[in-house]
């Protein structure tokens, strides 16, 4: 029987990337709903009865952490799998605290996701080893700010064949270029009108 697996995330990029990132490394996983609030990935979960839901933990509506409580709630059986830009003990903390089995930080989706759904199917937990700690106090030691962590996640899910974030970028410096083109054009005519001018002078 093949597995399923719904996807709760409020950007599409990310949901895309996901997609294609499974369907490279377990075809015979399927996705069987997406969501993109909270709210939604509750209603998804009760209709869908999925195997295991990644959620995301900032989403409109009710945040991941409250989903991720309601459904387990639910008792249906639903292995939740945390799917997150920030690294902290506390975030962990909570995600146990509603009931989820694991957390993977989306910075490291292409090396984690895959083996994070594993061990949940296989009963088992997913958790700590994505957390980088500061060799003096000992406290998780955040790399970056979500912003930057968010384009790195959608760089790494684009390597997986998701090219959007490429295309929009071509689009600007092509863009930009034309403008550059057109500009140098335009002081390159008034070039040549004051040479005229200062010729016949």
């Amino acid at each position: 029987m093949s597995v399923r697996i719904l996807v709760a995330d409020d950007h599409e990029i990310v949901r895309e990337g996901i997609r294609t990132l499974i369907a490279r490394s377990r075809p015979e996983w399927e996705i069987c709903g997406e969501a993109v609030n909270g709210e939604e990935a509750i209603e998804t979960a009760k209709n869908q009865k999925p195997d295991v839901i990644i959620l995301d933990i900032t989403m409109p509506k009710v945040s991941g952490l409250e989903a991720a409580s309601k459904i387990a709630a639910l008792d249906l059986g639903i292995r939740i799998l945390m799917f997150t830009m920030h690294d902290s003990a506390r975030l962990h903390a909570e995600a146990r605290q509603a009931a989820a089995q694991g957390v993977v930080l989306k910075s490291q989706a292409a090396r984690d996701l895959i083996r994070a759904i594993d061990t949940l199917l296989a009963g088992g937990t997913f958790f700590g080893s994505e957390t980088t700690r500061n060799p003096v106090t000992g406290n998780p030691t955040p790399t970056s700010s979500p912003e930057s962590s968010l384009r790195r996640t959608e760089g790494r899910l684009a390597d997986g064949g998701v090219h959007l974030r490429n295309l929009k970028f071509c689009g600007a410096r092509t863009r930009r270029r034309s403008r550059r083109q057109s500009s140098f054009s335009s002081r390159s005519a008034v070039g040549d009108s004051m040479r005229g001018r200062l010729a016949r002078a």
